[in-house]
């Protein structure tokens, strides 16, 4: 596979602590790029800095709530401050949690973390992905059967009984149409956006004594997050970005980015509501 030159390059790893996130992460440290961390412990942050160090790259931890707005502004903008010029962002963020769990901005918790942030960041930080002249920004994510597509009037469960599959598993959905608008808006512009979905990874949030007890033996059998992060690695790293834009990689054993093709009516009104919650907790989107 043809690489693009990544060392001296610019990446940011949201939720790049442990897992997937730091993987990729010492990948592109293997190649010489500067790499920001991204996370809410310090101490896996910076075991995580060392291993990128240790790989080859440049790096630095930088400690963000992403729950909320507030968290998500402030991230934003001391990424911006490590960088003005990105070359690539990658998001794999997420917690565990046991029911239905409100956050500070009073957003359902998988919402506003597996969603809302990573959207907000997205539109956030377009522009020094810009600037690169070829940006990509790659979110991990689950092939998720379109049953699971929440109620886009009921995003906080309001009027839908919570659980915590329809919880996590909406957010990989409301996550696909993000990208495919994302890419209707943003195609004169250098910068790409693909879902790659995974499967069950040993990951130290699916070990968490707060995930239910189906998601801790996912995790326990799963694969290495390492064969996990093979496919964001290769949408940040290969040469040409032409053939990944708007897409989903559906098979994490195989590299066959699918256009996304949901419903654009969907897609567009999510993004107008990411906008509007965005703007009631003080954030203005791209």
């Amino acid at each position: 596979m043809n690489e693009r030159r990544v060392s001296g390059g610019n990446y940011v790893f949201f939720g790049g602590s442990t897992g997937i996130g730091r993987a990729a992460a010492v990948e592109l440290g293997r190649r010489g790029a500067n790499v920001l961390i991204v996370g809410r412990g310090r101490k896996a942050g910076e075991v995580a800095v060392e291993a990128v160090r240790a790989a080859g790259g440049a790096a630095a931890f930088l400690s963000a709530d992403l729950s909320t707005l507030r968290g998500v502004r402030a991230a934003a903008e001391e990424v911006m401050a490590w960088r003005p010029v990105l070359h690539g962002v990658m998001h794999t963020a997420m917690a565990a949690f046991k029911g239905k769990t409100l956050t500070a901005d009073g957003l359902e918790f998988a919402f506003a973390l597996q969603y809302m942030a990573r959207a907000a960041l997205n539109r956030t930080l377009v522009e020094p992905l810009a600037a690169s002249g070829d940006g990509r920004i790659v979110s991990i994510s689950g092939n998720v059967p379109l049953s699971f597509m929440p109620d886009l009037d009921d995003l906080q469960f309001e009027r839908r009984k919570w659980s915590f599959y329809k919880s996590i598993l909406g957010t990989h959905l409301l996550g696909h149409l993000h990208v495919q608008e994302a890419a209707r808006l943003w195609r004169d512009r250098p910068v790409t956006i693909a879902a790659a979905c995974v499967g069950s990874t040993k990951t130290k949030v699916m070990a968490d004594p707060l995930m239910p007890l189906s998601m801790k033996l996912l995790g326990l059998f799963g694969t290495t997050p390492e064969v996990s992060a093979v496919n964001a690695v290769r949408i940040l790293t290969q040469a040409s970005p032409a053939d990944f834009d708007g897409v989903v990689l559906r098979n994490p054993k195989r590299f066959e980015p699918e256009p996304l093709a949901m419903n654009s009516d969907a897609a567009r009104k999510l993004w107008a509501l990411t906008g509007d919650i965005a703007a009631k907790h003080g954030l203005s989107l791209e």
